[in-house]
């Protein structure tokens, strides 16, 4: 006679009855495809057609590789990257670099790619460099949703006017339009380089290192909680940094 119980499983091994019943199958150790949002961001996330590159672009796909773990890359808006992975569009976002809203709702791996961040000032400009000055009298720009705005307003900056891309701040920043700009190192260099503008146009200021790595949504670690570990462990072999870059 049939059970009348459909999710329940009978088995019969060594003229023992066993049942076993599944309200729900058991959820896969690794997940099949891991969809991760990304923003344009030259030289670290760039995408010209089908073909995606870049040097964090490169480090991610190491990590994959050495996991044996397929994966996708969509470039969408930044803000969109973030709130996304918040409510488990995407699996998560990167490059990021740790800050305490994003830890609210996804989780820091290691970092594994180079970021330092410093102040850029005209040259001809009069104020001071030290940071009490720039915090109560400079004109900054930033961008949009990124870590170096997060950072700015944090620590007390009083004047920060906010843009869309890094390309746009160069150009304020030559004009004099602003007075300064908080920003990633490579990322600066990379834009003066297109805007086909000199390094020593500019008062650099050293400020922090702030590495990168991947944000990961909590809802996607929490249905996979040895991802992380296993990710982690391989980013070792993984890092980039300029220096080694150019060796």
């Amino acid at each position: 006679m049939k059970s009348r119980y459909s999710l329940c499983k009978i088995a019969l091994l060594s003229s023992i009855s066993f049942i076993s019943c599944y309200s729900n199958a058991a959820s896969p150790a690794m997940p099949n495809v891991i969809t991760i949002a990304t923003q344009a961001w030259p030289p670290y996330q760039i995408e010209n057609g089908d073909k995606q590159y870049g040097y964090a672009i490169e480090a991610l796909e190491c990590v994959m590789t050495s996991i044996k773990q397929d994966y996708r890359v969509e470039f969408v808006p930044w803000g969109r990257a973030q709130s996304g992975t918040a409510l488990g569009t995407y699996d998560g976002f990167f490059s990021a670099s740790k800050h305490t809203g994003r830890d609210e709702y996804a989780i820091l791996s290691d970092t594994f790619i180079e970021q330092k961040w410093s102040f850029y000032l005209h040259k001809d400009s009069t104020l001071a460099t030290d940071l009490n000055t720039l915090q109560t009298k400079a004109v900054f720009g930033s961008r949009k949703h990124s870590n170096t705005l997060f950072w700015l307003q944090d620590n007390g900056f009083k004047n920060i006017h906010k843009f869309n891309h890094v390309d746009d701040l160069v150009k304020l920043l030559v004009n004099r339009r602003i007075d300064a700009i908080m920003e990633n190192e490579i990322l600066f260099n990379n834009a003066l380089y297109h805007a086909e503008v000199k390094s020593d146009t500019f008062i650099k200021v050293d400020n922090i290192e702030k590495p990168l790595g991947v944000y990961f949504g909590k809802r996607f670690l929490n249905q996979y909680p040895s991802f992380l570990g296993k990710f982690n462990q391989a980013t070792q072999q993984c890092r980039f940094s300029q220096d080694n870059n150019e060796s």
